[in-house]
């Protein structure tokens, strides 16, 4: 008998885009932890789009940092209405507003100077930024290719989370590629044999995973969304996103 994956349904999910920025709105000092959540979760579509408007690599971080900095001595935590669209839109919104005013106004000043910038810890960015890039996007798909990517990422991060605590980590690791890729012939053979388990084992725990894996994609998807009425929406969004 194979051993179940577990789903930990009851696994807490970090604040949604939406309430971090709306719990910070009643208490100015959630402020500086809540736009700190907010660029270490969507750092990545942002620095895309700034690399694929031109920016140079040091200047499209400079420039992500510099952007979630602004967010936190601006008024942007005083002017969000989630009945107004996603927050992915809002958020770029935001960007292109910092973009022609704000960063024009503060362009000379350098770092370490009057702004204050957010500490937030990434992999190379420009890595991440070349591994995912096609070149033939425009910045506005860049930075769609960039929110999908990192939707899939969270939620794959709390699929490993739950495995982790459930004490299978090893299985997940090992398991892990099958997600994002086809197998080739034998290579359920070669997870069982690490396993020591059967290939029908393999087979069945990939299966749940999977299943897992897209609910809690889905989960993502709704956090960024007021109207759960628009999750379906935003889930064919990101697909055709990834799909360019």
């Amino acid at each position: 008998m194979s051993e179940p994956v577990s789903t930990a349904p009851g696994a807490t999910f970090s604040p949604t885009p939406w309430s971090v920025v709306l719990r910070a709105r009643s208490d100015s000092l959630d402020r500086p932890a809540a736009l700190e959540k907010l660029c270490t979760a969507y750092w990545l579509p942002i620095y895309g789009y700034l690399r694929r408007r031109g920016r140079a690599p040091a200047d499209a971080e400079d420039l992500t940092q510099g952007f979630f900095a602004y967010l936190l001595d601006s008024d942007f935590l005083d002017r969000p209405d989630p009945a107004k669209g996603r927050f992915r839109g809002y958020l770029l919104g935001a960007l292109r507003h910092f973009l022609s005013d704000h960063f024009e106004r503060t362009s000379a000043q350098k770092r370490g100077g009057q702004v204050r910038f957010v500490e937030w810890t990434t992999p190379d960015a420009e890595r991440q930024f070349v591994a995912l890039d096609q070149p033939q996007l425009d910045p506005a798909d860049a930075y769609e290719t960039g929110w999908a990517l990192t939707l899939l990422a969270r939620a794959l991060h709390r699929l490993e989370e739950e495995q982790s605590a459930a004490g299978r980590a090893r299985h997940f690791t090992v398991l892990k590629p099958f997600l994002s890729a086809t197998p080739g012939r034998g290579d359920y053979d070669d997870a069982a044999r690490e396993l020591t388990t059967t290939r029908a084992n393999v087979a069945v725990w990939i299966h749940r995973l999977n299943h897992r894996y897209a609910e809690l994609v889905q989960l993502e998807v709704a956090a960024t969304v007021q109207d759960p009425a628009e999750v379906k929406s935003e889930m064919q969004h990101l697909l055709q996103a990834l799909r360019r």
